[in-house]
């Protein structure tokens, strides 16, 4: 699928569908999108998410970003792609995030230091992809599988790390919180950033408009039930996002449609073809990176094209699809006029929706579509 820029006059989106809590089929958030009017043309799956979670299994694994909100946290140093301001904002970087808090007691003052967010949207505890630096993932990083030989404070594809102590706030397009055991300590801000709740248990916490649920496990949990009581003040700034090697470049949103996906590996920059970024000399990432699998990538072309391509691995009705390996699908992107392109999401989560129907043979079961994290649209308006 192409889109050109410089004749299409409908937008390209970013959809987590009904909550970030939740997976959907890719072509029932283009149905979403239908029934807000704005006639999605086509569809494509996003980025990684959180499967084996059972607290919020559609939680996407990386930086995202739908209609300009920062909706979950980067594992910062991973490869996304942006596909902001109709394509004039379109580009495929290494992205990190990072926010903190404030607390200001009733009629006191702010207390410092300001506590960092470990995280946006997700499980506390589960770290999907890793990575964080000194950013949104906090000091305990580990490893969720010992015998997988990782750096857990770099962006890992296809795999989770572990925290037990974490701050991670919600806000209303997560949905309610389901029960998380071990000790919790949970707060409600208002839209007014005042404390309105405080609970020992996530279980029924949702925020509304405006509003955010503080949530804290382990060591966190302690000074969040000491500095936040009910009336205190509690300030939760935008996370600060930036782009680069090493987050010398800061990133805005300015249009209502600004989004970025995560992803990874990077398979083609600047013309040249990978996968970057990514050690094959590790388990799970050379076990990722060699099987010819069904694939999904996002691609730039030197006239600011945007590509979306969706390679199959089980046979359609004509013939049989073996996938492609990482190295193979690069070269894919690079032949078909990528100068940059990244690999999103893939496996049974590969599916291309076309103006009503899924037009590729996803991989799961009887070539039946997946519940997916999020998706990419095209839309007419």
């Amino acid at each position: 699928m192409s889109v050109d820029f410089a004749t299409f006059t409908g937008k390209i989106r970013a959809t987590t569908g009904k909550t970030v809590k939740d997976r959907e089929k890719t072509s029932d958030m283009a149905g979403l999108m239908a029934s807000q009017g704005l006639e999605p043309l086509a569809a494509v799956n996003g980025g990684f998410f959180d499967i084996a979670s059972a607290f919020s299994p559609g939680a996407l694994g990386g930086l995202t970003v739908v209609d300009g909100t920062v909706l979950n946290s980067a594992s910062n140093g991973e490869a996304a792609l942006t596909i902001g301001n109709h394509g004039t904002n379109l580009w495929i970087d290494k992205v990190w995030s990072q926010s903190k808090v404030t607390f200001t007691p009733p009629g006191g003052s702010a207390i410092q230091p300001d506590h960092v967010v470990d995280g946006l949207n997700r499980e506390p505890g589960r770290i999907q992809g890793c990575g964080g630096g000194v950013g949104p993932a906090g000091v305990n990083d580990r490893n969720s599988n010992t015998n997988n030989l990782i750096d857990a404070r770099k962006p890992q594809l296809g795999i989770h790390c572990l925290d037990s102590e974490e701050t991670i706030v919600f806000t209303k397009e997560f949905g309610a919180l389901p029960f998380l055991p071990g000790t919790v300590r949970a707060v409600l801000v208002g839209a007014d950033q005042t404390v309105k709740k405080v609970s020992d248990t996530t279980g029924g916490m949702a925020a509304g408009s405006g509003e955010h649920v503080v949530v804290a496990t382990g060591s966190h949990a302690a000074w969040l039930k000491a500095d936040a009581v009910v009336g205190s003040k509690m300030s939760l700034p935008t996370a600060a996002v930036h782009r680069g090697s090493s987050s010398e470049t800061p990133v805005y949103f300015y249009g209502a449609n600004d989004a970025i996906v995560n992803g990874g590996p990077w398979l083609v920059k600047k013309g040249a073809a990978g996968p970057f970024d990514f050690s094959s000399s590790t388990t799970p990432e050379h076990t990722y990176l060699t099987p010819r699998n069904s694939r999904t990538a996002a691609g730039i072309t030197s006239d600011r094209k945007l590509l979306l391509v969706v390679v199959d691995k089980k046979s359609g009705p004509v013939g049989s699809a073996h996938g492609l390996s990482m190295p193979q699908l690069a070269e894919a992107m690079k032949n078909l006029g990528a100068t940059e392109a990244i690999n999103l999401d893939g496996g049974g989560s590969s599916t291309m929706w076309v103006k009503g129907s899924v037009a590729n043979h996803p991989s799961d079961g009887a070539n039946e579509e997946r519940y997916v994290g999020n998706a990419i649209v095209v839309t007419a308006k």
